[in-house]
C-alpha cells in the first residue's frame, strides 16, 4: 500500500551573516561587539586581535564581512586586506582605523570597500555592514 502522506519538506536554512572584527584594542572590540549585537543580533561575530590571527581565522571559516583596524602588532590591517583580496575576494572589506592619514590613500581605496575613521558612530558601522551584505547578496543573486 502506498502512503498518501507527503514526504517532509527539506529546506536549507539561510546561514547567518558572519562578521570578523579585527583590532588589537580589547575596548574597541567590546564596543563593536556591543553595537552589532544590539543592532543585528542575527549576526555571527568572531574577533581577532591581530592581522596574523585574522588571516588564520579566514582560513578556518568563511566570512561575509571583515572589519579591520590598520595598525596592529602581529600583522597589519593592510596584510589582512591583501589576504582577503587574494584569497577571499567575495568578502566585503571595511577599514575602521584612526591611522588613515598614515596609509597610502590610493592603495587603501584599492583594498577596502569602505573606510571608516575611528571611532565611527554606531549608525555608520551598521550601515556600512548592511550595505556590504546587500551588495554581496546582490552579487550572489545575479550569479545564480
Amino acid at each position: 500500500m502506498v502512503s498518501s502522506i507527503p514526504p517532509p519538506l527539506s529546506r536549507v536554512a539561510p546561514r547567518r551573516p558572519r562578521i570578523l572584527l579585527v583590532d588589537d584594542d580589547p575596548s574597541v572590540i567590546r564596543g563593536l561587539l556591543r553595537t552589532l549585537r544590539n543592532a543585528r543580533p542575527e549576526f555571527q561575530i568572531n574577533t581577532a586581535e591581530s592581522g596574523g590571527r585574522a588571516v588564520k581565522a579566514l582560513a578556518e571559516l568563511t566570512y561575509d564581512v571583515v572589519v579591520t583596524d590598520l595598525q596592529m602588532p602581529g600583522g597589519t590591517g593592510v596584510g589582512v586586506l591583501e589576504a582577503l583580496c587574494a584569497s577571499y575576494p567575495e568578502t566585503a572589506r571595511i577599514v575602521h582605523s584612526s591611522q588613515l592619514e598614515s596609509t597610502e590613500a590610493p592603495r587603501l581605496r584599492e583594498l577596502a570597500h569602505v573606510v571608516l575613521a575611528k571611532p565611527a558612530s554606531e549608525a555608520e558601522l551598521v550601515a556600512a555592514i548592511d550595505l556590504a551584505l546587500e551588495r554581496a547578496n546582490n552579487r550572489l543573486f545575479r550569479a545564480g
